[in-house]
């Protein structure tokens, strides 16, 4: 099929690469993390291919992609991470007619059998807090509680929360302004408890060093929090507390938050305007429920068919 195709183009596959990443960044489909991640893995899947004297996207062949996963020895997750970076690449190739197919989209997906996500009962939540605030030394105790809030309260993002910035939070009208991904900006409403455990913060603020600074979150040494930093924040916060789970980070919070809202009733579509998720099936992996639920709710079915008193 591909002998009667011709390119319009004549490009290398690292070339090619680079036009990709560059409009997508410039368009702004792609965040800088993403790109920097996909330019890594693309870069890798070149090299490879020059390797086998494979210099042309029009070269490319569905066994030099599969030759390439099992070069890399990973696992079926992360072939389905490769595989999905290389679909992209290759529709962008199509789209400007350097190759005819997209390969990679038509190619069979690993199986993936992603392990039972941990999440936090209201119990163990409520251990957290209560622990933080008797046993966090004083200059943190107010700066994580309310971290913390943020993540099961308000199911936001490390990144949305360490990147809030001072003017973002309007204590006076109950709401911050989450700058989300792809830079899109979305409105959430505060109760009166996350207001008060800002007024803490602020209270205490002061004291650290670059406060200054127009992030809300710093560090002890008085720069902006990363997400390492807050992953053991809570990494601690959960030993102090006696937690024990697999996973341990800021991630485990928002998704106990959002579990715990949709086991409450809550309106699904709600919480994933709380989440910031496009796609309602992606919230849809955050609920969960326990076995002795299930079981109520089956004793709760009404009885049909049973027999009626004769007349």
């Amino acid at each position: 099929m591909t002998a009667y195709f011709t390119p319009e183009r004549n490009i290398t596959i690292s070339e090619a690469v680079e036009e990709y990443l560059n409009e997508k960044e410039v368009i702004g489909t792609l965040s800088p993390k993403s790109v920097h991640n996909r330019r890594y893995e693309l870069n890798r899947f070149a090299k490879f291919c020059k390797l086998q004297n494979i210099e042309k996207p029009e070269d490319i062949r569905k066994n030099i992609i599969i030759s390439y996963l099992k070069d890399r020895k990973i696992s079926n997750a992360s072939k389905l991470v490769n595989i999905y970076i290389l679909a992209g690449f290759m529709d962008y190739l199509v789209d400007e007619a350097v190759i005819l197919d997209n390969i990679a989209a038509n190619m069979d997906k690993p199986r993936i059998y992603p392990p039972k996500t941990d999440y936090l009962t209201f119990d163990e939540l409520e251990r957290m807090f209560q622990t933080e605030a008797r046993n966090a030394p004083p200059k943190v105790v107010d700066r994580n509680l309310l971290l913390f809030s943020l993540f099961t309260d308000l199911c936001l993002r490390v990144s949305e929360v360490i990147n809030l910035k001072l003017e973002d939070v309007r204590l006076d009208a109950q709401e911050i302004w989450v700058t989300r991904k792809r830079s899109k900006v979305d409105k959430i409403p505060l109760n009166d408890d996350i207001v008060n455990k800002f007024l803490n913060w602020y209270e205490m603020r002061p004291e650290y060093k670059g406060n200054e600074s127009m992030y809300v979150f710093l560090s002890s040494h008085g720069s902006q929090l990363t997400p390492r930093q807050v992953h053991y924040i809570i990494s601690q916060a959960l030993s102090r507390a006696g937690i024990v789970k697999r996973k341990r980070g800021p991630h485990l919070l928002r998704h106990s938050g959002a579990s715990l809202k949709a086991r409450s009733g809550e309106n699904l579509i709600m919480i994933q305007y709380l989440l910031g998720h496009e796609n309602l099936n992606t919230t849809r992996r955050y609920l969960h429920f326990d076995w002795e639920e299930l079981k109520k709710m089956i004793g709760r079915s009404p009885v049909l068919g049973e027999n009626k008193e004769q007349k």
